[in-house]
């Protein structure tokens, strides 16, 4: 299955089964999570630049309650900029410290 989610810019993100595999097996935790890893591309608090890549996008939503995690986390989407394809997603407490330039929402006039 391939899903396509639209961001708040319109950029497209690609999750596929795939991509989806690739994070569960790193991020186990994250196996009943998928659709909250579409909202956090949706609906995201912010979409940033990676600090350590900067051709990626970082989608950062924070829950109070994560079931079985506790909380508040923030889940972390890691989208490439130039292909779409998600490339991991995993719950952080402390999320600030990967994140680089804000792109949206722009503070900009």
């Amino acid at each position: 299955m391939e899903e396509t989610v639209s961001d708040p810019l319109g950029f497209q993100a690609i999750l596929t089964d795939e991509c989806w595999r690739h994070i569960i097996q790193r991020h186990p935790e994250m196996r009943s999570f998928r659709e909250r890893v579409a909202e956090a591309i949706r609906q995201p608090d912010g979409v940033h630049l990676g600090k350590r890549d900067p051709g990626r996008r970082v989608y950062r939503k924070r829950y109070m309650d994560v079931p079985g995690l506790g909380g508040p986390l923030d889940l972390l989407v890691f989208v490439g900029n130039s292909d779409g394809y998600v490339a991991t997603a995993y719950f952080a407490a402390y999320s600030f410290r990967m994140l680089g330039e804000l792109i949206w929402p722009s503070n900009r006039s």
